[in-house]
């Protein structure tokens, strides 16, 4: 098990893609950390309530999350190495993107 630090706009998809390769791991990295934080003001301006754990929403930058590199699920197979961090947020929620 090892431990990373959450990067300025990651949601969980994008920790489970770099570090496991599969978002079949989503459930498991939940499991293993159970206090999981969004980004407080994401989630305001997402319209939601502040409280539970949104996993479409951004993390807070910083976050410290344990990732488990002898799972099973991680994927060994490498197809291209990712050196930056992953970042799949948007600013502009894709539905306003597609209207214009």
């Amino acid at each position: 098990m090892k431990t990373i630090e959450v990067q300025d706009k990651q949601i969980l998809l994008d920790i489970v893609l770099q570090h496991y390769g599969t978002a079949e791991a989503m459930g498991e990295i939940m499991a293993n950390n159970p206090g999981l934080e969004n980004e407080p003001s994401a989630v305001m301006d997402a319209g939601r309530e502040l409280g539970p754990f949104y996993p479409d929403i951004k993390l807070r930058a910083g976050l410290r999350v344990s990732v488990d590199d002898n799972s099973r699920l991680v994927k060994k197979t490498v197809v291209g190495k990712i050196n930056g961090s992953v970042t799949t947020y948007m600013e502009t929620p894709w539905r306003e993107r597609s209207r214009k």
